[in-house]
Order: C-alpha cells, then structure tokens, then sequence
C-alpha cells in the first residue's frame, strides 16, 4: 500500500536546480572515496616503489569484488528509487532489507577465495620479488574486511535512492578522512602503534570504512529516513534476492569488464619495458584516474536516482532530460579536473614518491607517470558522458545493454589492438604513447554509443520491481 510523500522526492521542481543541489553533495561524498586509494598509494609511497607496486597490484584484485556488488547498489537504486517514485515505500524498504542480505552473502562468497589465494591471484597480475609478500598481506586484510566495504557503499546507495545526498556525503568523507589517519599511523608507526608497513594501509581502510559502516546502517534505521532498514519482521524474500540479483549480475559484470580490462593493460603495458617502474607509474596514473572517475560517479548516481524516481512517477521526459543534463555537467567537471593534471601533473606525481632529484630510482616511474597523465586527461570528458549515461541506463533497470557495450569497447576492441601493438611495437615503431591514445580513443567511442543509446530511448519501457 502507499503512503504519503515523504522528504527525498525528486519529481518537483526546476530539473536543472533539482539536479545541481542533489548530485553536487554527492559529487563531493564520491570525491573522498576516490581519495581511499590515492591515500594508501601515497602513504606507502614514502617507503619505494616496490610499496607503489604492492599497493597498486593487490588494489586492482580488492577492486573485483567491489565493482561486482557495485551491481547490487546499481539494483537497489534502480528498484528503490522506482518504488519510491510509485510512493510504494513499503515495498522500497523491504528491497532495502534483502540487497544488505544479498550482500553479506556476497563478502563471504568472493572473500574466501581471495583470501585464501591472496598470492598465487597477485601473481597472476604479475607481482614480483620484494612486492609480492605485502601484496599478499594487503589482500587479504582487504578480503576479510570486505562486508566493511560493501555494506557502507550500500548504505549511501540506499539513500540517495531516496533523494538523501547529504549523508551519503559526511559518510564517504568522514570515512576517509579516519582512513587517511589510521593508515599513517599504522603504516609509519605513530601514536604508539607499530610500523605495520603495507599491510598497515589495509588496516586503517578496514577500520574507517567499519567505522562508518556502523555509523550509515544507524541512519537508515531512523524513523525519519526516506528509506528504511526495517528489521521488523525479518524473513528472506527469494524473488527479491532473486529481482536483485537478475538486475544486479550484468551491471556488475560490466564493471568487472572494465577492471580486467585495465590489468590487460597493466601487463601489455609492460610489453614495453622497464616493467617495475611502469607498473609503479601506473599505479599513480590510473589512481589519479580513479580519483576522477569516482568523483564523476556522483553526477551518474544522482541521474540514476533522479531517472528511476522520474520513471516511477511516470515522468518520462524528465528522465530523458535528467540523463542529458548530468552528462553535460559532469564532461564540464571532468575536463576541468584534467586541466588541472594537466596543468600540476609534475606536482601530483611527485606526492607519490620521493623526489627523483634525491632519490634516483623514482625518476623513471615519475617520467613514465607524466607521459601518461598529460595524455589521458584529453578523454576525461568523454568519460563522464559515458560514466553518467551507463548509470542512468542502471538506474533505469537496463543493465545488460551497458554490459554489452563495455564489453565491446573494451575486451573486443581496446584489448586485443593493445596487444597486438605491444607485441610488435619494436617492428611498427610503437611506443608507449601510442597505447596512451589508444586508451583515448576506445573511452570516446564508448561516450558517443552511450549517447546514442540514451537518445533512442527504449529504457524508457524497462519494467523493474
């Protein structure tokens, strides 16, 4: 049965206005979660690069796990949100219930095996001497603490489905602002704790991402949440566990493409030379990525919001305007953060490490991170268009399309040229930039095909429940 409105209702008012107020907390709370990796990269990178390495190598494979419950928020925004358009909050709440249930059973089922063959998994992704052991050590600090992790990115995806965008924000910066504490203090050994090395960053993320856990699942057992925990008569609901999980599985896989798609990268990369400096250089420029990806997803989660409220209401045309709108704000934003790599690109390496000048062995990974970066930022733009649209398809409940399309660009086309380029980059005269551009050009394709989906239309028919 419906109830009557309550606050989070994102069917009134101005679009553009509406749309500004509501992603823009959002686009902050996702800017410090980008900040959880770059933080770990840049505390352990006092100690050399080996560290970088470690980091960066056993961050990709904690990374899998994380972009597979993506789906689960990416179905839980899609059904609560569209609930909550139609004013059914009965039934948002029970989603809200079975997604933190289909996600705790997701920890355990992704965790063991990570955890369990934390070392021979960073081999595979080409970890090496002294690199290999605080890898193993930092994945399955990281695989232990999973439910952490999953459960708080659920949290802020349960209210913003229901038009909350403040909280979502205090918890993402609250929880790095404590991860960047502990994890100084547990790497280098301060304030009485032990020099825990590597592993030390893994602890303090595990720590502030439970502390906050805690802290978001009392907010959304309040009275006054738009959305609610609801405890209350508990009992598993398997066609919701069900609805989640058919809905969920291709948004997470379509992630999951993009993840294995960037270790390809990360080893063909290598095809190039001086392997240990170029997967340190990596670790830097692809975080530096994230960073900029993360904070992009602010603008795509609230157009998933505001297109699953908008289709729920019957809105249509203000879905349609919503997903346009919010990509053009976020390619704005996007491009504006590259100008600023751009522009610091030497000052933002070098916060990484130590300064080549003084330390000789940073100076190749340093070179080999600019390179990159000031040729990656021309396609940030692009990747926000592409980020924004493949929300809002998600929030839509189309998820296979983007899978589809991810999948494409990325495995079929992107992969296999950037193999063969490697392979023979001494016998075509390739070297690494052309990768670089390479790289460019499959994130612009992927933009142009999410926009031409998006102007067809037919999400505008997908049933969800």
């Amino acid at each position: 049965m419906s109830e009557a409105p309550t606050a989070g209702d994102l069917n009134h008012g101005p679009l553009f206005v509406r749309l500004v107020r509501f992603c823009i907390p959002l686009v902050l709370g996702m800017f410090f979660h980008g900040l959880f990796n770059l933080a770990d990269l840049v505390i352990v990178g006092k100690l050399g690069d080996w560290a970088l390495a470690a980091v960066n190598t056993a961050g990709i494979l904690a990374m899998v796990p994380m972009v597979m419950a993506t789906g689960v928020n990416n179905a839980s925004i899609a059904v609560i949100s569209r609930n909550f358009g139609m004013r059914n909050y009965r039934r948002a709440n029970a989603n809200t219930l079975q997604s933190f249930l289909l996600l705790g059973l997701f920890a355990v089922v992704l965790g063991t095996p990570m955890f369990i063959w934390a070392r021979e998994l960073n081999e595979l992704i080409g970890a090496t001497g002294k690199q290999l052991v605080p890898a193993t050590e930092y994945l399955q600090i990281s695989a232990a603490g999973l439910v952490t992790m999953f459960w708080l990115i659920q949290v802020t995806a349960v209210l913003r489905a229901g038009g909350d965008a403040f909280w979502p924000m205090v918890l993402m910066i609250g929880a790095n602002v404590l991860n960047v504490v502990l994890s100084w203090a547990m790497v280098h050994g301060t304030w009485g704790l032990p020099a825990m090395g590597v592993p030390g960053a893994a602890w303090g993320t595990v720590i502030s991402r439970a502390v906050f856990m805690v802290f978001g699942l009392y907010l959304i057992t309040r009275p006054t949440s738009p959305v609610k925990l609801v405890l209350r008569g508990f009992r598993l609901r398997p066609r919701m566990l069900w609805n989640r999980t058919r809905i969920g599985v291709p948004s997470s896989m379509q992630f999951v493409v993009r993840v294995f798609a960037y270790m390809a990268i990360l080893r063909l990369a290598t095809l190039y030379g001086q392997p240990v400096a170029v997967q340190a250089a990596l670790a830097v420029g692809f975080r530096l990525d994230l960073l900029a990806t993360f904070t992009a997803t602010g603008w795509g989660g609230g157009a998933a919001a505001m297109v699953g409220q908008a289709l729920g209401a019957g809105l249509h045309k203000r879905a349609e305007h919503a997903g346009w709108l919010a990509a053009g704000l976020n390619a704005a934003m996007m491009w504006g953060i590259g100008l600023v790599f751009y522009l610091y690109t030497d000052w933002f390496v070098a916060a990484f490490g130590k300064d080549p000048a003084v330390d000789p062995q940073f100076a190749t990974m340093h070179g080999i991170a600019v390179e990159y970066l000031r040729i990656a930022v021309f396609a940030y733009g692009f990747a926000g268009i592409g980020i924004t649209l493949a929300q809002a398809l998600n929030g839509a409940g189309s998820t296979k399309l983007p899978l589809f399309l991810d999948f494409t660009c990325f495995m079929i086309i992107q992969v296999p040229l950037a193999y063969y380029m490697g392979v023979n980059h001494e016998e075509l005269g390739y070297d690494r930039t052309d990768l670089w551009w390479l790289l460019n050009g499959v994130i612009a394709l992927t933009a142009f095909l999410y926009a031409f989906v998006w102007w067809r239309g037919a999400w505008k028919e997908k049933e969800v429940q």
